[in-house]
């Protein structure tokens, strides 16, 4: 019977494994075929049956994407706008998340959380129009300013790392830490903070990867070419060289490659953030 039984799982097993691949097939692809039209020719992309390897092109492609911009300078500005904003967010909404998840007999505590919470609820573009007019008045547009300061104070950053830290610190570590002579501060950042590491990368790459892609606000905020993150670097490349899909392709491919690399850095801690709980 055990042997019956092992035998069905391992065809179960071998069946997920099946499927799995043949979905994972559907993301891999589209990204490998970005790869391959990166370095074919414009000819080429277009034959039938298109081309299932590299090409030699992508110097030349790489040219084209010259003559519209400097290649790396729409990667130097999302890094400029991602990087201080992530570390931002993530100091802010771990120092808030701890002050709530600590602090709940506090005045206040429960009417500050539910307004907190409620920021959720609101689409960012109800407030695009104030929140132009807003950076109008303190004279940042066309500058990085509004795409960093504001969004510092994040409501699902906040609510998240309450929820983690809730859900991971138990109330006698605050205790013992108090017994301990450690209060405050020093007790988020000696005790707390190691403790949610896990929780803290989660977060660090998911608003990095948002950043990243982020299109509107910028649009909204950012004149000049110059200045142009990469989402809008795309766009004016795609627009004014429609037709040259192998420039936009490596375009489009030299700007993943940085959020890859955070991610193969930071994959194991991001894992262990969203499954932190669901084992007990």
């Amino acid at each position: 019977m055990r042997k019956l039984l092992a035998n069905r799982e391992r065809r179960f097993n071998l069946l997920v494994t099946v499927v799995l691949a043949l979905v994972s097939l559907l993301f891999i692809v589209p990204l490998y075929w970005t790869t391959v039209f990166a370095t074919r020719t414009l000819s080429e992309v277009f034959q039938f049956p298109p081309p299932l390897w590299y090409g030699g092109n992508i110097v030349q492609n790489y040219f084209n994407i010259a003559n519209v911009f400097p290649p790396f300078r729409p990667i130097w500005n999302s890094l400029v706008v991602a990087v201080p904003k992530t570390a931002g967010l993530v100091l802010v909404s771990a120092l808030a998340g701890y002050g709530f998840a600590r602090y709940t007999r506090a005045p206040g505590h429960r009417f500050l959380l539910v307004m907190t919470f409620a920021t959720l609820f609101f689409p960012p573009s109800l407030a695009l129009i104030p929140f132009f007019l807003q950076m109008s008045w303190f004279g940042w547009l066309n500058t990085f300013w509004p795409l960093i300061v504001p969004a510092l104070a994040s409501g699902f950053g906040v609510v998240w790392m309450y929820t983690y830290i809730g859900s991971t610190i138990p109330r006698e570590l605050y205790e013992a830490a108090e017994m301990d002579g450690a209060k405050g501060l020093s007790t988020f950042f000696f005790v707390v903070l190691p403790i949610i590491r896990p929780g803290l990368a989660a977060l660090a790459v998911w608003t990095l990867i948002s950043t990243w892609n982020d299109f509107q606000l910028p649009l909204v905020v950012l004149a000049e070419g110059s200045q142009f993150t990469v989402p809008l670097a795309l766009t004016m490349l795609s627009t004014t060289h429609y037709s040259d899909m192998p420039a936009v392709m490596l375009a489009t491919l030299m700007g993943l490659v940085p959020v890859f690399v955070l991610f193969a850095l930071l994959s194991r801690q991001f894992i262990a953030g969203l499954t932190s709980g669901a084992v007990k």
